[in-house]
């Protein structure tokens, strides 16, 4: 009897340990998020330095100096030690799910470098402007309505993404719609989307009828606010080469 009521003990002990090394798992995993590593990259130590830019839904995308490209996830995992504590990891999948590089998440935030495993073997670094450049700057500076001309721009904060609504009209019986998800990258202090971007064009009869017709669904592009003045940089069709947009008071 004594003996059974002992195993019976030491099992709900089991359960115990086990609910808090859950616990532990959860606060592991919560202690780490995408978008603390989201934004720009480049290798280091290598002769051909790989580019890496992470967006903060866990997509990546990785350029070689050739000019390849590799795209994948990264997911947020976490390592048991002896003693019982874990410590969160970012690992980069790639399009096939393979694993090809897990990095420690460190205690900076935003983190600044990405070493691969234990032996530092892989090292990215986060891509640094001048301080100066970005003095003043935040999130929240993009928020609100920019314009010129006949191109707008709308800025809204949708959670931990910002969306990016540009109206463009050609003429009195044609316009078109970007609609970017965007990450903020607090180093470069640049709001950026990657291969999300969705380009809808409107056309107007002369009964005034309208139509629209989904051109893509994988454009690309950067947001970049400096001194009061917006630039679009499409990396699709180049459209926003050149122009400064103000925002409206």
């Amino acid at each position: 009897m004594k003996r059974s009521f002992l195993a019976g003990l030491w099992a709900i002990l089991a359960l115990v340990l086990a609910s808090f090394g859950f616990a532990l798992q959860a606060e592991a995993a919560g202690a780490a998020d995408i978008k603390e590593i989201a934004g720009f990259w480049h290798e280091e130590g290598v002769l051909d330095a790989r580019s890496l830019i992470i967006s903060g839904n866990g997509n990546y995308e990785l350029y070689s100096r050739g000019g390849g490209a590799a795209y994948g996830t990264v997911q947020v995992a976490w390592e048991q030690h002896p003693d019982g504590t874990y410590s969160p990891w970012y690992n980069f999948y790639d399009a096939d799910g393979t694993l090809w590089m897990g990095c420690a998440k460190s205690n900076e935030s935003p983190q600044h470098d990405l070493w691969s495993g234990q032996d530092g073997a892989l090292h990215f670094a986060r891509n640094e402007n001048n301080s100066a450049t970005r003095e003043g700057e935040t999130p929240e500076s993009y928020l609100g309505i920019w314009g010129l001309g006949r191109c707008t721009i709308d800025i809204s904060r949708d959670g931990d993404m910002y969306m990016a609504t540009i109206k463009w009209a050609g003429s009195a019986s044609e316009s078109a719609v970007w609609t970017y998800p965007c990450t903020y990258d607090p180093y470069e202090a640049v709001l950026f989307c990657r291969g999300q971007g969705v380009k809808t064009d409107y056309v107007w009869d002369e009964k005034g009828e309208m139509t629209s017709l989904e051109a893509y669904t994988d454009g690309s592009c950067t947001l970049v606010m400096r001194e009061g003045v917006l630039t679009w940089n499409d990396e699709k069709e180049n459209l926003g080469d050149g122009m400064e947009l103000l925002k409206s008071p």
